[in-house]
């Protein structure tokens, strides 16, 4: 009697464990293949579009995406800025710039490889970078890399909601 208890539990331990919902999941079907197609800048600073490229790719491996801009691109995304207000608002002690007030605007779009559009959308960031003064145009780099940053966080927002 004792032994049948044990193996009724056994039985119905491995009845509940192989139907606890396993779903198998096929990780190359998820994984969509994006290209960056076009940044579209209209200001004579080189270090926006370099920043502007390095972090959108940033946002796309760490969601786990592909860059791939052959036949198998499944996502064609584009940048364009609309404009940039860089104003110096604080000087140190030495009559250097050292408190940065930056305006980006931009419009990220994302077509599907038939060419609809999927996302249409205007990001407009604002931030303050302050510095130290001490290092000329040093500091105006920093700022350009800062408001990088935030633009990052709302460019990921955005394609995370794309399936």
């Amino acid at each position: 009697m004792k032994r049948e208890i044990q193996m009724l539990r056994i039985l119905l331990l491995l009845f509940f464990l192989s139907s606890c919902g396993y779903k198998p999941v096929n990780f190359e079907k998820q994984k969509l293949n994006v290209c960056i197609e076009k940044v579209n800048i209209n200001s004579p600073e080189p270090l926006i579009l370099d920043v502007l490229n390095r972090k959108l790719r940033d946002v796309i491996v760490s969601q786990g995406k592909k860059l791939d801009c052959s036949y198998k691109k499944n996502i064609v995304v584009y940048i364009t800025l609309k404009s940039l207000s860089f104003y110096p608002i604080g000087y140190s002690q030495s009559q250097r710039a050292n408190v940065y007030k930056i305006a980006m605007s931009l419009n990220l779009k994302v077509d599907d490889k038939e060419g609809s559009t999927i996302l249409n959308k205007d990001i407009t960031e604002t931030t303050q970078y302050i510095g130290a003064g001490l290092r000329a145009d040093i500091e105006k780099r920093y700022a350009i890399q800062y408001l990088g940053d935030l633009i990052q966080v709302r460019i990921f927002s955005l394609l995370s909601q794309i399936r």
